[in-house]
């Protein structure tokens, strides 16, 4: 993929030379109802169909759980991609290419990774070659076998035999110097001190280990005797990052686009276990700790994480690490549950001795992250004195202070101040926040916020009507609620002619506008109905009338010094 930033009017022309209604039914199947389409909705669990398609706006929307967007919003909630993503399925889809602005080039080009992912493919097919032909594959057969797990299964996670021997993979498919050089990048063969050249993996099951897009980047093997180390991952490469990717996130995805959480265990087998038993949404870490790039990885698909390591000392102190690592990704929106098993017991053993439905239960009653926090902490301290819970508020006020700003944090932070007893002091009245002292201007804050909202919910709708709006009428300076947006949106529209509204809400991805851009979008009385030009000029002519009330307050409370052009406006303004 090359660098650099892509242009907004490429984005433009790539909305415009797109549909949402052929995007979306081909992959959603969708019904013509009047003027837009509709279907179940994707995201949620319904019966009756709520989600609609508007073919005119280019813009989606379910009525239910409030999904919406433009073609691009959809692809990258339904088929989980990022935004790059996106845009580089639908320039695929229309037949063009994707380009970016050479002033964000880096001075070196970017490398072509795609011999190494071709590479890796083939190695993932000759291990499944060998564990269905190998001579010796009966062993890691047997052994799959008696871990409970199918054909099936081991198909959906391509799972593979690495035979005895120092040189199978090595002599298969590293026959020229170039494939020799990949395979040696890709650390699946190893060249020693004495220049001796062998495969990595010998005599082990293999994980072929799979990104979000389904590309094979790196492996995991496992000893199916008493050998050490009991899993071999591969190194880190160019394509394979151990703390940025997880084991069974592709598979997770695709098994279902209507995921609610994932869980996050701690082995290939228990992923793959829980997956034959029909809980598809598994992943876990590669052969390490959780790290704030995982959360944020798998935060990109849900919203809510299940954490849920082995019922020993080592599992929950990796089930803590994980929980303090993903605190700071825990903005509005996103929840995570931590799953404590009992000593001796995994995810594995778990839902082969007791079933899927007792899993499930377990994944139910899972406590929210802020009782494990508290409770977590509540075992190392001795809060019946004013020593322990010293130590008890010592230890918790940093990690706290990494959640972000908002209404979880606050809470989590007066639930420390009564845990511990700490009080902490009121906000004094000067934190307030300051109403105007007038009866009008509490009416005016009132009202003005819900014309604003009406008006500007019409022109993302209708942005043709921008044209009805002068750049310099005088009732654009009027401060109220929103009027910094609205001349934003105005500014876009006055700027260039045929911006759609998806258009329209694409600009504002990634901005700070970007979350009421979002819910004006949503408007139920929008999607459903045609709006009127009429309702369009009446919200203008309120905001009007608001600007005159506003400056007539204004020249009147100073009617003594008034200038003579002033005292004229001031009596045009009686009239």
């Amino acid at each position: 993929m090359m660098a650099g930033r892509i242009p907004q009017h490429f984005i433009d022309d790539l909305l415009a030379r797109t549909d949402v209604v052929d995007v979306i039914d081909s992959l959603l199947p969708l019904k013509k109802k009047g003027a837009n389409y509709s279907a179940c909705c994707p995201f949620h669990n319904e019966k009756t169909p709520s989600f609609t398609v508007s073919q005119d706006k280019q813009f989606y929307h379910c009525f239910g759980c409030g999904a919406s967007g433009s073609a691009i919003s959809f692809l990258m909630e339904y088929s989980h991609l990022d935004f790059v993503e996106s845009i580089e399925e639908l320039a695929s889809r229309a037949g063009v290419e994707v380009i970016r602005e050479q002033g964000f080039e880096p001075s070196q080009p970017k490398r072509d990774l795609a011999p190494l992912t071709k590479m890796n493919e083939q190695a993932a097919g000759f291990y499944q070659q060998q564990l269905r032909q190998h001579a010796q594959a009966s062993m890691a057969s047997d052994y799959l076998k008696k871990r409970g797990l199918t054909g099936e299964v081991a198909k959906v996670y391509q799972l593979g035999f690495a035979p005895p021997g120092w040189d199978n993979l090595l002599s298969s498919l590293g026959q020229n110097e170039e494939s020799l050089s990949e395979l040696r990048e890709l650390g699946l063969v190893v060249t020693n001190e004495n220049n001796k050249t062998y495969d990595r993996f010998r005599e082990r099951i293999m994980f072929p280990i799979r990104n979000k897009r389904g590309q094979t980047i790196g492996f995991g093997g496992r000893v199916f005797d008493q050998g050490e180390p009991k899993y071999l991952n591969s190194p880190e490469t160019p394509l394979y990052h151990k703390g940025r990717e997880v084991y069974g996130l592709y598979e997770a995805l695709k098994a279902t686009n209507k995921i609610q959480h994932l869980i996050v265990v701690e082995g290939y087998l228990d992923v793959i276990s829980l997956y034959q038993q029909g809980i598809t949404n598994v992943v876990a870490a590669l052969g390490t700790a959780i790290t704030r790039e995982h959360v944020d990885l798998l935060f990109r698909s849900v919203s809510e994480l299940v954490i849920c390591m082995d019922g020993d000392s080592a599992g929950q102190k990796a089930a803590w690490r994980a929980v303090i690592n993903a605190m700071p990704a825990l903005r509005s929106g996103r929840q995570i549950k931590v799953l404590l098993l009992d000593q001796g017991q995994d995810p594995d053993s778990v839902i082969r001795e007791q079933g899927a439905e007792h899993f499930e239960q377990l994944i139910e009653r899972s406590s929210p992250l802020s009782s494990y926090f508290f409770d977590y902490l509540a075992k190392q301290h001795a809060l019946e004195n004013i020593e322990g819970r010293a130590s008890f508020a010592e230890q918790a006020k940093p990690l706290l202070n990494t959640l972000p700003a908002g209404a979880f944090s606050e809470l989590m932070k007066k639930q420390l101040s009564h845990i511990t007893q700490i009080g902490r002091q009121e906000r004094g009245a000067s934190a307030r926040p300051r109403f105007g002292s007038s009866q009008a201007s509490r009416r005016s804050a009132k009202k003005s916020p819900s014309v604003m909202r009406h008006l500007m919910t019409i022109l993302l709708h209708e942005p043709q009507l921008a044209e009805k709006i002068a750049a310099d009428e005088s009732w654009l300076a009027i401060d109220v609620p929103g009027m910094a947006l609205l001349k934003n949106i105005l500014d876009i529209l006055h700027e260039e002619v045929a911006v759609s509204p998806a258009m329209l809400l694409e600009r504002f991805r990634g901005s700070e506008y970007e979350k009421t851009i979002n819910m004006l979008f949503a408007e139920e009385k929008l999607i459903a109905s045609e709006l009127s030009e009429q309702e369009f000029l009446g919200a203008i002519e309120r905001l009007k009338e608001q600007a005159r009330k506003s400056r007539y307050d204004e020249l009147s409370s100073r009617a003594s010094t008034l200038t003579d052009e002033e005292k004229k406006e001031f009596k045009e303004l009686l009239k």
